[in-house]
């Protein structure tokens, strides 16, 4: 997974303003609409907030992320992930969703290092959405072999905010709501540092499962592995902000409303 190298600026502005987006104000599996195009500017917790929901992504952020990187991070991950749900399936149609996902992060500046998607295997009979996505996490966080202060920054900060978000209840509610089907869960944790030179990692840990019966608890419910078909994505991505930084103003018009009903800060 590559920068779109192919793309003008001008083909990437295309591709942003004519692009589809699904209507985030509706439960992920009302999605497949059309949005009415407005801007609006999301309701900031504290202007160092450390982790927020964002569509069906759950991002944290390690001490020394800018505001400015904190707000395109949320921004590119909400647009791909709109652009993608008014597309696909996340659960149905996972390949074809992240195949879409990546496609827009790829244009807008992303470069995906090591993206993989498989069958997930836990070593626990009983075991937990959060228990998966962390230790997924982990492992992209490794694959990523960064310095390991950041490494190890970043993990402490997304497990901190799985923990936090529990007791969050205008957080959880969207992370529910954007998430969860009926019988099965589509969601993403992602941990994002910033370098001394201003390189902004992020690692992320990806989760689709379809259940035996309701879901219920998209994260803290415990299963019995033969209820559940899973899979795993990891991957670790860097953004090229300069690139990001040409096409922000646009991305946030497309957003529109989205960039308040889809995204909840918190503080851990």
């Amino acid at each position: 997974m590559s920068f779109e190298k192919q793309m003008s600026d001008n083909d990437i502005r295309s591709f942003i303003a004519e692009v589809e987006l699904a209507d985030s104000s509706r439960p992920v599996i009302q999605q497949r609409r059309a949005m009415s195009i407005g801007r609006a500017k999301r309701a900031l917790v504290t202007e160092n907030a450390d982790a927020a929901v964002v569509g069906s992504n759950l991002l944290a952020f390690a001490e020394g992320v800018s505001r400015q990187n904190k707000e395109d991070v949320m921004d590119s991950f909400l647009f791909a992930t709109l652009v993608a749900n008014k597309a696909f399936n996340p659960e149905t149609q996972s390949v074809d969703w992240y195949s879409r996902f990546y496609k827009v992060l790829s244009t807008v500046g992303w470069l995906s290092t090591s993206w993989s998607y498989e069958r997930y295997q836990s070593n626990h009979q009983r075991f937990t959405m959060e228990q998966a996505g962390l230790e997924i996490l982990a492992s992209a966080i490794a694959a990523a072999a960064l310095p390991g202060p950041a490494s190890v920054a970043m993990l402490k900060v997304a497990g901190d905010a799985v923990r936090a978000l529990a007791a969050k209840e205008k957080p959880l509610g969207l992370f529910e709501r954007q998430t969860k089907s009926h019988n099965g869960a589509s969601f993403r944790i992602g941990a994002c540092a910033e370098s001394q030179d201003g390189t902004v990692n992020l690692a992320m840990g990806a989760v689709n499962f379809e259940a035996s019966s309701t879901v219920t608890d998209v994260l803290f419910w415990e299963w019995n592995s033969s209820e559940v078909k899973t899979f795993r994505g990891e991957d670790s991505l860097v953004l090229n902000t300069r690139l990001y930084a040409g096409h922000r103003e646009l991305i946030q018009q497309r957003l529109g409303t989205n960039a308040q009903t889809a995204i909840a800060e918190f503080d851990i």
